[in-house]
C-alpha cells in the first residue's frame, strides 16, 4: 500500500466521523512541520479541543488525535514517529495538589465528552446564594459581577462558603489547578440573597430575579439561574416572579431540598416545586438516590450530590488530606486537630490500645482503627508514644465525623493534639494490611471542600444547561430542556418517577442531540485553542 504524505492527513480529518475519543500525541517530522500543520489544523474540529501546536525550532508538532489518526500518521514518509504524551511533574510535595482535578460528578454527567464540541456563544449564569468568592483563583476569570441584597452597596462576597461551592461546580476554570466545573468559561454572576447564618427570604429571591431580568434587558443574551436554596412554603408572588423570568427566556434550576430520611421522603421544596423551575435531586457516585434528597412528582432530574468537591471561599475553610505512597485519599478532619501537615512513614497500631504502640512508632504517623476507646484516648496514646500524627480509619461503612473533644474529658480542650485526620474503612483497611508505607497528612486552610446536598446537585444541571446553550445559541429554553429529558439515563422505575425524575443528565448525549453540527469537522480556517 502506498504510504501517505503528511498532507494527506488533511483528507482524513475532513472526511472522518469523530466518534473516537482523542488523546494528546507528539508527531516528529522529517522537515519543519509548521506549514503542513497550518493546513492540517484548519481541518480539525473547532474549538480547540483538537489543538495542533507546531514547535518553532523542533521538527515536531503536538496534536489531539484519535488512535486511527495516529496510526495513519505513522504511515507517512514525512513522519519519523508518533508518541502519546507522557506526564512530567515538579519534584516537590505540596500540601494541596497543584494538578487540576475533575470532580467525579463532572464526569458522571458526561461533561468532559461534551467539551469536544464547538462552543459558539457566551452564556450568563447567575448564582443566587450566599454570594461568590469572585477572587478565588478558579472563579475570578469567569466573574462578570453581581449584587449584594443583604448588605446593599457591598460586593456580593460569600461569607458562608455555600455559593462559592455551587459556583465552582458550574464554572471553575480550566486553568490546570484546583478543580474544573461543568461549563468552564461561562460568564458568572452572583447575587447575595442569603445572610451569614445561611438564611434569607423569598423577597430576596424575588429581588434577585428582578435584577436578572433587568440585566438581561440591558445586555441581552442567554441567561441561566441557579438556586441551591428553598423552603417548604409556597408563595404566589414568588411563583409569578418565576413565571415572569421563564417568560423572558431565562432558564431556572433549583435544588429539591435535603429534608428526607430513609424512613420518610419529604416533598420537593420551593422554588424547585414551581412548574417553571427545573427541580434537581441528589444521587451518589453509584447513581443511587441520596436518602436526604426530597422527591415527588415535581422532580425533573437527579445529579451528583454526595461527596462533591468544589471551590469554597479562599482561606475561609479548613480541609484535611492524606496521601499514601503519593496517591490522594479522601480525608476528614478530627475536630481539635492541630493545624499543620506532616510527612513520613506510617505504622499500623491496631485499635490504639495501651499496648499497641511499639517503640518504632516514634517519629512516624500512627494508623489506627476506630473502636473500643475514644478518638481522644487513642490519639493521646499515639502522641505520648512519639507519633507525629494520627490517622484513624472507620470500622464500618457509615458516614463519620471524628472529634478529639469527648464530653467526659475537659482537659481535651487544652491538650496539645498532633495532626489528626479520619478516613473510611474502604480506604484504611488496605493500608492496615500493608502495615507501613510513605504517608503525608495535614489539616490546613483550604480553597476547596467536599459537600453533600441537593445544593450540590442543582449546579451540575445549571452548568449543563449553560454548556448546551453554548453549543446551540439559537435553541429555545424548551429545546434545551427537551434535549436533557430525551437523553437522561433512566434510573429507578422505568420511565419518569417521583424518586429520580427523568434520571441523571447525560450532557454528551444531550449536546449531540441538540447540536450535532458542533461535533462535526469545522469548515473554518485558522487555529483555535482550548481556553486555559
Amino acid at each position: 500500500m502506498k504510504r501517505l504524505a503528511l498532507g494527506a492527513l488533511v483528507v482524513l480529518f475532513s472526511t472522518a466521523v469523530f466518534a473516537e475519543d482523542t488523546q494528546r500525541y507528539v508527531v516528529a517530522t522529517r522537515r519543519p512541520a509548521r506549514l503542513a500543520v497550518t493546513s492540517l489544523a484548519s481541518h480539525l474540529p473547532d474549538p480547540g479541543t483538537r489543538r495542533v501546536d507546531a514547535f518553532r525550532f523542533i521538527k515536531a508538532f503536538g496534536a489531539d488525535l484519535t488512535p486511527a489518526e495516529a496510526a495513519e500518521l505513522r504511515r507517512s514518509p514525512d513522519v519519523r514517529w508518533v508518541e502519546p504524551v507522557v506526564a512530567r511533574s515538579l519534584m516537590a510535595d505540596e500540601s494541596i495538589p497543584g494538578a487540576q482535578m475533575v470532580p467525579y460528578g463532572i464526569s458522571q454527567v458526561q461533561a468532559p465528552l461534551a467539551w469536544t464540541g464547538r462552543r459558539t456563544a457566551d452564556v450568563n449564569v447567575v448564582v443566587i446564594d450566599s454570594g461568590v468568592d469572585f477572587l478565588h483563583p478558579d472563579l475570578a476569570a469567569s466573574w462578570a459581577g453581581g449584587i449584594n441584597l443583604i448588605t446593599p452597596g457591598q460586593p456580593p462576597m460569600d461569607d458562608v462558603g455555600h455559593g462559592s461551592h455551587v459556583a465552582g461546580t458550574i464554572a471553575a476554570g480550566n486553568n490546570r489547578v484546583g478543580v474544573i466545573g461543568v461549563a468552564p468559561g461561562v460568564r458568572l454572576w452572583g447575587i447575595k440573597a442569603i445572610d451569614s447564618t445561611g438564611n434569607g427570604t423569598m423577597e430576596d429571591v424575588i429581588a434577585g430575579l428582578d435584577w436578572v431580568l433587568a440585566k438581561k434587558a440591558e445586555l441581552g443574551g442567554r441567561w441561566v439561574v441557579n438556586l441551591s436554596l428553598g423552603g417548604p412554603d409556597t408563595s404566589e408572588i414568588e411563583r409569578e416572579a418565576f413565571e415572569e423570568v421563564a417568560g423572558a427566556g431565562v432558564i431556572v434550576v433549583a435544588s429539591t431540598g435535603n429534608d428526607s430520611t430513609a424512613a420518610a421522603i419529604q416533598p420537593v421544596a420551593y422554588p424547585a416545586a414551581y412548574p417553571t423551575v427545573i427541580a434537581v435531586g441528589a444521587v451518589a457516585s453509584t447513581n443511587v438516590r441520596a436518602n436526604f434528597s426530597n422527591a415527588g412528582p415535581e422532580l425533573d432530574f437527579v445529579a451528583p450530590g454526595v461527596g462533591v468537591l468544589s471551590t469554597v471561599r479562599s482561606g475561609f475553610t479548613f480541609g484535611s488530606f492524606v496521601r499514601v505512597d503519593g496517591s490522594p485519599v479522601l480525608a476528614k478532619p478530627m475536630i481539635g486537630s492541630k493545624l499543620d501537615s506532616v510527612e513520613g512513614h506510617y505504622l499500623y497500631c491496631g485499635l490504639g490500645g495501651a499496648g499497641d504502640f511499639p517503640p518504632e512508632v516514634r517519629g512516624k504517623i500512627a494508623l489506627l482503627q476506630r473502636g473500643v476507646d475514644t478518638f481522644a484516648a487513642k490519639t493521646r496514646r499515639a502522641h505520648e508514644a512519639g507519633a507525629i500524627g494520627v490517622v484513624i480509619f472507620n470500622n464500618d461503612d457509615s458516614n463519620y465525623l471524628f472529634t478529639l473533644y469527648p464530653k467526659d474529658d475537659p482537659d481535651s480542650q487544652t491538650y496539645p493534639w498532633p495532626v489528626g485526620v479520619g478516613i473510611s474503612l474502604e480506604d484504611g483497611q488496605p493500608f492496615a494490611d500493608k502495615k507501613s508505607g510513605a504517608m503525608t497528612i495535614g489539616y490546613e486552610s483550604d480553597d476547596y471542600a467536599t459537600k453533600n446536598g441537593t445544593s450540590m446537585s442543582a449546579p451540575h444541571v445549571t452548568g449543563g444547561v449553560a454548556l448546551l446553550w453554548s453549543f446551540a445559541p439559537e435553541a429555545t429554553p424548551a429545546q434545551i430542556v427537551q434535549a436533557l429529558t430525551a437523553t437522561a439515563m433512566d434510573l429507578g422505575a422505568p420511565g419518569p418517577d417521583d424518586l429520580y425524575g427523568h434520571g441523571i443528565i447525560d450532557l454528551n448525549a444531550a449536546a449531540r442531540l441538540l447540536a450535532p453540527d458542533a461535533f462535526t469537522p469545522s469548515t473554518r480556517t485558522g487555529r483555535r485553542f482550548l481556553r486555559r
